[in-house]
């Protein structure tokens, strides 16, 4: 016998939901979208299974959910950590975006949001081969509801010590259409 229990015990039901709950939670966390919804119900492991080998399989799933097929391989989005802080004639937005070239950040000012998108590359190392990495890889993008803002200056934004910043001068003149800011 492997261990593992082909039947739902009593009150299991319970658990299954708490245990989907927590991986939409998980998903949500990795990269930050909600789960795609469920195109089948979950179900006890069917007894003509191999329970081990099934787990493996709704791993499998859950991975290519998630937009990676192994290590190395494909990559997960991810979403940059960022802090706003607000001074009285702006707001600065700092993100981290440690091994994000600045040829690799696309910056965006629609409105009163702010879209940060880019790409941190899979580190490779000669002669080495990627065993195991807890670094996020692959694109990201993060959007920034800002308050009211200024149209008369630029944001400016600089990347130094793996930390983009963005300056967003304030202001509470009208909206006016999207444009691209530069990285200095």
């Amino acid at each position: 016998m492997s261990g593992i229990e082909t039947a739902v015990p009593a009150g299991g039901e319970d658990a299954i939901g708490q245990a989907i709950a927590q991986m939409e939670k998980l998903y949500w966390a990795v990269t930050g979208r909600e789960a795609p919804p469920l195109e089948t119900g979950h179900a006890p492991i069917p007894a003509e299974k191999d329970p081990v080998r099934h787990v493996e399989e709704q791993m499998d799933r859950l991975l290519g959910m998630m937009g990676r097929s192994g290590l190395g391989s494909a990559t997960v989005a991810w979403t940059p950590p960022l802090s706003v802080w607000e001074v009285d004639n702006e707001v600065v937005i700092c993100l981290d975006v440690p091994g994000v070239s600045r040829e690799n950040l696309r910056l965006q000012l629609e409105g009163n949001l702010l879209t940060v998108a880019g790409e941190r590359p899979v580190p490779s190392y000669e002669g080495g081969r990627l065993q195991w990495s807890e670094r996020p890889v692959g694109t990201f993008r993060r959007t920034v509801p800002l308050p009211p803002i200024a149209r008369n200056r630029e944001p400016t934004a600089q990347i130094r010590d793996g930390v983009l910043e963005v300056h967003v001068p304030r202001d509470s003149s009208s909206a006016g259409p999207p444009r691209t800011i530069s990285i200095g």
